[in-house]
């Protein structure tokens, strides 16, 4: 049989006669009463018990509390109390003499829980302790379920994610241990999948659980650059090399001596700074653009592309000798289509991100909106996911995200004659729409898609998106 926990009530009060009398009263209930004459003595006893009890308890359970504590103020020493964030649910019920309702008031305002006039009954004093210790038990598993399930929802994160990346279906677990398999060799990985499904995070991953880890990770976004300005940016160049290079550049291979290149978009690089990337590949060495000096780079390349790279070879646009360079370790990233049983964990995931963000507290979706999240295609992938939740997460006005929180295209069905639109057609209508409603300002409209200008430049000249 379970132990009942013995509740603990503090009284303080400097009449004598009636902390005798309430003592006798509460012990014969099986309560175990502490008393004081002071506020003084009051809060230096709480404080006493706090350092006793676990950091889950309270010192006590309840708190009798005389308004008139010779020169001290009672109300004084219950508003210590409930501006204290450990101890402000302990219940206070405040004793005094006198029963006029500007007194209660007063109480109340400061955050007392109850009031109770002397002299009591016995019955009335015992009805209102039951009542208080009752609320307080309340929010005592209140308290315990919620850090049970902020404890359960970090256990999930945990098992399931690699460094930024969340995921517990079957092919995500699968990357996972291949970049643990991966992580402490320098070959050359090929990182391949849609746009929005965590290209970047799962190269982030390799390089930081990696001996390379100490070292730089540089970035660099092979779309966003002219052919000129591409190799500029990846090799450096010397002063006077072409208009506008009034000083030496340094590029990014050698910002990443001693770590790991990440090459994205390779699929959009032109013929001619392939084959200068195929040499670094293959000698690590390459000379600034105008420069004579063949510099030497320790680097590990990691490249990503949301192409189909064999496609592009037949195409004649990719080259094959670089293709099976940079596909050493290949890693393929399902589309969140494809993995569905990861919608409610990243959901919640970023739920999580956006509450604290937002200073909201959200806790949950309700099942329509988890099960328009499960029927939709997510063409942005887990990009996408995030942007819906970050919006809905702005537009809540309750603890759960509702239906109507979320981006009205959700909400609408589409025509079952309706021809699906490609993913490329997909994201330049969203990059215009989005353009257009910030009046082509580029810095917010990257900040609304969650890119970075450069990324968004070379989308805006791949798509051949200009200003009319």
């Amino acid at each position: 049989m379970e132990r009942k926990e013995t509740k603990k009530v503090l009284i303080v009060d400097d009449e004598k006669d009636t902390v005798e009398m309430i003592t006798t009263l509460l012990e014969l209930e099986g309560y175990q009463v502490f008393s004081v004459s002071s506020g003084t003595e009051a809060m230096r006893f709480l404080e006493t018990r706090r350092q006793r009890v676990p950091e889950s308890e309270t010192p006590v359970d309840l708190i009798l509390l005389d308004i008139l504590l010779g020169d001290e103020d009672g109300r004084d020493i219950c508003r210590k109390v409930k501006e204290d964030e450990e101890m402000r649910f302990i219940p206070i019920i405040m004793l005094t003499v006198r029963s006029s309702l500007r007194d209660k008031i007063n109480s109340l305002d400061i955050g007392a829980d109850d009031y109770l006039t002397k002299p009591f009954i016995n019955e009335e004093l015992l009805a209102k302790v039951r009542v208080m210790l009752r609320i307080k038990d309340l929010h005592d598993e209140l308290k315990r379920e919620k850090d049970k399930n902020i404890l359960l929802s970090q256990a999930l994160e945990k098992r399931y994610s690699f460094g930024n990346i969340l995921g517990k279906n079957s092919r995500m677990q699968e990357i996972y241990e291949l970049i643990s398999d991966i992580s402490n060799t320098d070959s050359t990985a090929l990182i391949q999948g849609e746009s929005g499904t965590g290209k970047e995070l799962i190269a982030r991953a390799i390089h930081f659980s990696s001996h390379r880890k100490a070292k730089p990770f540089i970035v660099a976004n092979c779309s966003a650059y002219s052919q000129n300005l591409l190799e500029s940016e990846l090799f450096g160049h010397e002063k006077g090399a072409f208009t506008g290079a009034i000083r030496r550049k340094i590029g990014r291979f050698e910002l990443a001596h001693g770590g790991t290149i990440f090459l994205d978009e390779i699929g959009e690089v032109s013929p001619p700074t392939q084959i200068l990337l195929l040499r670094v590949l293959q000698d690590h060495r390459f000379e600034r653009v105008g420069g004579e000096e063949t510099l030497e780079v320790d680097v590990r390349v990691i490249a990503a592309t949301n192409k189909n790279l064999m496609e592009e070879m037949k195409k004649g646009t990719f080259r094959e000798d670089l293709y099976y360079r940079l596909n050493v370790i290949p890693i393929f990233v399902p589309p969140l289509r494809e993995r569905r049983d990861d919608i409610p964990l990243l959901a919640s995931h970023f739920l999580q991100k956006f509450s604290q963000e937002k200073g909201k507290e959200l806790t949950s979706f309700s099942p329509e909106v988890m099960e328009i999240f499960l029927d939709h295609s997510w063409p942005g992938n887990v990009r996408e996911l995030e942007n819906v939740i970050e919006h809905a997460a702005i537009i809540a006005k309750r603890d759960k995200i509702l239906p109507k929180d979320l981006p009205q295209y959700l909400l609408q069905k589409p025509l079952p004659t309706q021809n699906l639109v490609s993913l490329q057609d997909y994201e330049r209508s969203l990059i215009l729409k989005t353009l257009e409603e910030t009046n082509w300002n580029k810095h917010q409209a990257s900040k609304r898609l969650r890119i970075n200008r450069s990324t968004l430049y070379g989308k805006m000249r791949r798509y051949g998106l200009i200003k009319s």
